[in-house]
């Protein structure tokens, strides 16, 4: 079959906050196609359930936040970007509240912030109180203009490339008809890749389609071992049931064992606001050493009314909220690392650009302090639509299109059999025992990996594809990291390594072998030292 074939400026592959407010940023003269996965403003933003940091408070600054951030990353993070992602927030809150998003204010009109993980100061910018993802993300699509051709149920699966340049991107429609989008500019804002594992608090979008593409089209990659586990998913039935907000801790919430008894209270000078990879590792041990886990939320005041969506899931899962006790488990909740990109989405590939959670500016380092992500998403849109909007954009015409087919499906796993075996061998703990064991399994499928996507093949085929693409990214850059360091914990190397602190593990040119390199110094495009191990 052949393929359709569109032309357009601009294509956004992911329609979350970063692809949107891309979209709403472009200039109506602009021809812009957007493609999402599944339903329009679906995906990970939409969960967002505690809010955006925004250093904007009376007795807050921007250069306290930056503080924040670096040591919840573990000081790897690129510390320019860190500064000029941070600053954008004024400019970020300014732009959502001018197309309708109403934060929370408290009784005498005053946003009311929250305070969440590792911050030091209440700078948590939140709506409706536990869904503030969603209220963005409707106020963004109601405001999309008609020169955006939106494309729901469309699954992109590989990128157009030509003489090294990105020059759109293949894909099947609604109907399951082969589509190429020839654009000049296309972004990558398809989100991350917490669907590896069994328990996540991602959407079933996030399967790392944008991750894999990227990789096979030969574009650099960065920091793929950097998982982010939330300590707080609610654990139902028997089975992840959904995320427990870090802003319940922050208004007084704390975990416990079975037998009441704090489990942080002796683990960090932050007890239960001590960062992410910290609280997860405290839940994980105690789990492992037979004793369940409880997020108390005796001392919130007004719970139900305070998070009204989270109360809600809670009593359809079966549980009595006057117990006061919520089950929880830790589950896969940010990647850190993605395509290597600045603050302007800018990427080691001309014509392909990278937003959101599927890109990697280095302002996460080791480990994402609370509700940066929905900053990041909003000031790297903002930033990247403004600098598109004053090129000159031409499409790129090809004069005879290829679609690659494969007479012989290749021979993959049943989803749930991938998610199980990163459970076991690449979750929260790793050792380079289980990873080792995970790679030898990867490898069966090691011939697929580069290999360009087919037509023939199914939608689930395809996801299955790119998880294996980004599992094999994941897991030799977790042997390769021998330390612990932010999320990335490895039970054979507990500690940090001074020598780790400068280096960064990259994917590059579509190899199999990951390189390691001095870590990139901040925001210039594509600029790195040169490999110091092959």
């Amino acid at each position: 079959m052949e393929p359709k074939v569109m032309e357009t400026e601009v294509v956004i592959i992911g329609s979350g906050i970063a692809g949107l407010l891309t979209a709403l940023e472009l200039p109506a003269e602009k021809k812009v196609v957007l493609v999402t996965k599944s339903a329009l403003g679906a995906g990970n933003s939409s969960k967002a359930q505690g809010g955006i940091a925004a250093a904007l408070g009376r007795n807050d600054s921007v250069e306290l936040h930056i503080e924040d951030t670096v040591e919840a990353g573990r000081y790897v993070n690129a510390r320019n970007i860190v500064t000029n992602i941070l600053k954008q927030a004024p400019q970020v809150m300014e732009k959502l509240i001018s197309l309708g998003v109403a934060f929370d204010k408290n009784r005498g009109g005053e946003f009311d912030l929250a305070k969440e993980g590792a911050h030091s100061s209440r700078r948590i910018y939140h709506a409706g109180g536990d869904a503030t993802g969603w209220h963005i993300i409707e106020q963004l699509k109601k405001r999309i203009t008609k020169n955006v051709e939106v494309l729901e149920l469309f699954n992109a699966y590989d990128l157009v490339m030509k003489e090294g340049r990105c020059t759109g991107v293949r894909g099947k429609n609604k109907e399951g008809e082969p589509v190429v989008i020839f654009a000049d500019a296309t972004i990558v804002a398809a989100g991350g890749c917490g669907q590896l594992y069994s328990i996540t608090s991602n959407a079933e979008e996030s399967t790392g389609d944008g991750l894999a593409m990227a990789y096979r089209a030969g574009a650099k990659l960065v920091d793929m071992e950097y998982m982010q586990f939330h300590p707080t998913m609610l654990f139902a039935r028997g089975r992840g049931a959904g995320l427990l907000s870090e802003a319940i801790r922050g208004e007084g919430g704390i975990l416990v064992d079975e037998f009441n008894h704090s489990i942080m209270k002796d683990r960090h000078p932050l007890k239960d606001l001590a960062p992410r990879s910290v609280t997860s590792l405290a839940v994980y041990e105690n789990l492992k050493s037979g004793r369940e886990v409880f997020l108390s939320i005796k001392n919130v005041p007004d719970f139900p009314e305070r998070f009204p969506t989270i109360a809600g899931r809670v009593l359809a899962e079966g549980i009595n909220l006057a117990g006061n006790l919520l089950p929880v488990r830790p589950g896969a909740h940010f990647m850190m690392g993605g395509i290597a990109a600045n603050e302007w989405g800018e990427t080691s590939i001309k014509g392909l650009y990278a937003i959101g959670e599927a890109a990697c500016t280095g302002l996460h380092g080791a480990n994402r302090l609370a509700s940066n992500s929905l900053l990041e998403a909003a000031a790297s849109a903002l930033l990247l639509g403004s600098r598109l909007k004053h090129e000159g954009l031409s499409v790129e015409k090809a004069s005879q299109v290829h679609w690659p087919l494969s007479s012989v499906p290749p021979i993959l796993p049943e989803l749930g059999e991938l998610k199980g075996r990163m459970d076991e061998w690449a979750g929260i703990v790793k050792t380079k025992e289980n990873l080792l064991q995970m790679r030898e399994w990867l490898v069966n499928f090691q011939p697929y990996l580069l290999r360009s996507a087919s037509f023939e093949l199914t939608e689930e085929q395809l996801t299955i594809k790119n998880m294996l693409t980004v599992a094999w990214m994941v897991i030799n850059s977790a042997l390769e990291r021998t330390e612990s360091r932010g999320a990335h914990i490895r039970a054979d190397y507990p500690t940090e390594s001074e020598k780790w602190s400068s280096l960064s593990i990259n994917w590059e040119g579509g190899s199999l072998k990951p390189s390691i390199e001095k870590k990139r110094s901040g925001h210039e495009r594509n600029r790195y030292d040169e490999p110091v191990i092959n």
